[in-house]
């Protein structure tokens, strides 16, 4: 069954004939595993859009704020196939059933192409460190935690549970993206923090700023409260940076609990296997130049969010991760 046609114009006919060819294998990967649903509907679709890879970031300050501009990345064609199971739900009796509204129950299966982001857990990025936390002009991206294995692949969740299950798959032998270090990771948080925290003291200091009910003696109190906490936790990175470099440390991949840990109580970094998100920046020579654009060089596929209780036989969820084979997928990257 064709899946449709692009009304886009910013691709060309060849490009649209190229995609539909590998969105309809897809398709078709995805039929072959349930192609008669019970007691769920069946919705179908597919997306596609033009974002650079790997780009550098670009801040332009105007009159009214910054601006965050991606410079320099490789164009490609992202493009993704999609298929979701609308559960049916028991009325008020056994002679009612209602649909699941918008399929938000539904079991999901989306492959998306050459892209990281159904990978990367989104930063919460102010200007201060959308500036400093770059590695080349780079943004720095928190991959989701590693949580198991799915057909001999790693797959990851941003929650770090088992569902659903997002796997990467690349070329064998280069990552399409670069582990930040230690160091880098170091280096970029002590001056993103050292900046944001003057910034609030900064803003205390100011009679007509954020203090505007405090008199001079609470105001006083507070920034001195906010100069120690400041102190305490720049010691406390600047400890660990000394102490990484002592244990040889200091050029291993930064993996942490969270983006800028700000309590003394806890680690900064941690690992892989307690559940920790590995810190990278997307790799600007892993895309193949000689390639056209819509060529599969990354591909991530995600299943999950069905219901666990339903039977093998039945359940698209399982059924899914037993029978839509990782291998095929992985057989069309580079081609």
């Amino acid at each position: 069954m064709p899946i449709g046609r692009f009304t886009w114009d910013k691709i060309s006919k060849l490009e649209e004939q190229e995609i539909l060819k590998r969105l309809e294998a897809i398709q078709k990967m995805a039929f072959a595993v349930y192609p008669e649903p019970m007691a769920f509907d069946a919705v179908q679709g597919f997306a596609l859009y033009k974002k650079d890879f790997a780009s550098q970031l670009k801040l332009e300050k105007t009159a009214y704020q910054i601006n965050h501009i991606d410079i320099n990345g490789f164009p490609t064609i992202i493009y993704e196939y999609f298929v979701k199971f609308c559960e049916y739900f028991c009325g008020s009796d056994s002679y009612l059933m209602f649909r699941g509204a918008g399929c938000e129950t539904g079991t999901n299966l989306v492959v998306t192409i050459n892209t990281l982001g159904p990978l990367f857990k989104p930063l919460l990025l102010d200007d201060v460190s959308a500036e400093i936390m770059r590695i080349d002009d780079r943004p720095v991206q928190m991959m989701s935690p590693l949580v198991g294995k799915l057909q001999g692949h790693d797959f990851y969740n941003s929650e770090g549970v088992d569902n659903p299950k997002v796997v990467l798959l690349h070329r064998s032998g280069q990552l399409p993206y670069i582990p930040v270090t230690r160091k880098q990771y170091l280096d970029r948080s002590i001056a993103c923090l050292q900046r944001m925290l003057e910034n609030n003291i900064k803003a205390y200091e100011n009679p007509e700023g954020l203090n505007l009910l405090m008199d001079k003696k609470e105001r006083d109190e507070q920034i001195k409260k906010m100069q120690k906490y400041r102190d305490g936790l720049l010691k406390y990175y600047n400890d660990e940076m000394e102490a990484t470099t002592k244990s040889g440390l200091i050029d291993s991949p930064a993996i942490v609990n969270g983006f800028l840990e700000q309590s003394v109580a806890n680690p900064i970094f941690t690992t892989i296997e307690k559940g920790g998100r590995q810190l990278v920046t997307e790799n600007p020579a892993y895309f193949k130049k000689d390639l056209p654009k819509y060529i599969p060089q990354i591909i991530i596929c995600v299943i999950g969010y069905g219901p666990k209780g339903l039977g093998l036989e039945v359940n698209p969820y399982r059924l899914y991760e037993r029978d839509f084979r990782l291998e095929k997928l992985q057989a069309m990257i580079d081609k």
